[in-house]
């Protein structure tokens, strides 16, 4: 028996016909446009803990040398947790972009009872351009 019933697949093939369309009617997006869209959508992953999703954003070199569980692990063991992020600007040339974000924080006190830190800094991730994709390259 299927999980959706006929009304619901309807609708569903309805919204990807749509979708499609859609993608037709608009003109490609540029190098620009696809470096902030994918930068936003990696902060959006950090900032709900779905470490998965923010791991594929990552460069093929770095992935190649750093497992999801390493990447996991370092990310869970920082002190910050990411509240917020909101594109600035970016400078792009060729094959690289600089895409700054303003990203709000909280930095939990160890001492209990101490309180919580919030704050926002601003943020410049590198972006680099490898076999046609915007891949984050994180800083050493």
């Amino acid at each position: 028996m299927s999980r959706f019933n006929p009304l619901s697949r309807w609708m569903a093939g309805m919204v990807v016909v749509a979708i499609m369309l859609g993608g037709c009617a608009s003109s490609p997006k540029s190098d620009d446009d696809i470096v902030i869209e994918r930068a936003q959508a990696r902060w959006d992953a950090l900032v709900s803990g779905d470490l998965e999703t923010a791991y594929t954003y990552l460069s093929p070199g770095y992935r190649s040398s750093h497992s999801l569980i390493d990447y996991g692990v370092t990310q869970r063991v920082r002190k910050v947790q990411y509240a917020s992020a909101t594109y600035r600007k970016h400078t792009c040339e060729a094959s690289r972009c600089l895409v700054t974000f303003s990203v709000g924080f909280k930095v939990y006190n160890p001492v209990p009872g101490a309180g919580v830190y919030e704050s926002s800094s601003a943020i410049e991730d590198t972006w680099i351009k490898t076999d046609g994709q915007w891949w984050y390259l994180p800083k050493k």
